[in-house]
């Protein structure tokens, strides 16, 4: 990396602190009446998604084991999931969304949706699509594959 292209770097890092500080503030202003938080709804989202376990989750928010517990006894103190033990390793639980869950998680995004469309309206359409590719292999690291066919020929046409 050259010098020029390493100080581009670190403005970049500089700025997604700042989108993701102006994101979350708006996001939790939102999400407050309803009890919850940005790492709750996103923590709602992940398992929605699939993702099952707090070691799972702990992994894929980079986040600490700690806060995790904290975020995942809260909703379920909410009533918005269960934990049961997993069948495979009795030291394991796992985690789903209840139907109230669910619906809470339908409303948050019913309810931050006008935090991102002011966020992200600016560049709205092809370079959000191309923006949110770019992220996906800055998360995979330097072994991400290449972007097909598609994705670099809209990186082409969105600059």
């Amino acid at each position: 990396m050259s010098e020029n292209e390493g100080q581009v770097a670190i403005e970049v890092g500089v700025l997604l602190h700042q989108v993701y500080s102006r994101a979350t503030a708006g996001l939790n202003a939102e999400l407050r009446p309803m009890g919850l938080t940005s790492r709750h709804v996103s923590v709602m989202f992940l398992i929605r998604d699939g993702v099952e376990t707090q070691r799972d989750l702990v992994a894929q928010l980079g986040t600490d084991k700690t806060g995790m517990v904290r975020v995942v006894d809260d909703l379920e103190r909410l009533g918005h999931l269960t934990r049961t033990q997993s069948a495979r390793d009795r030291r394991v639980a796992l985690l789903r969304l209840t139907a109230e869950g669910e619906a809470e998680l339908r409303l948050a995004q019913q309810r931050t949706k006008a935090v991102a469309d002011e966020l992200f309206g600016p560049i709205g359409g092809d370079d959000l699509g191309a923006l949110r590719s770019i992220l996906l292999r800055v998360l995979r690291g330097p072994a991400a594959p290449a972007p097909d066919s598609a994705d670099a020929a809209a990186g082409a046409t969105s600059g």
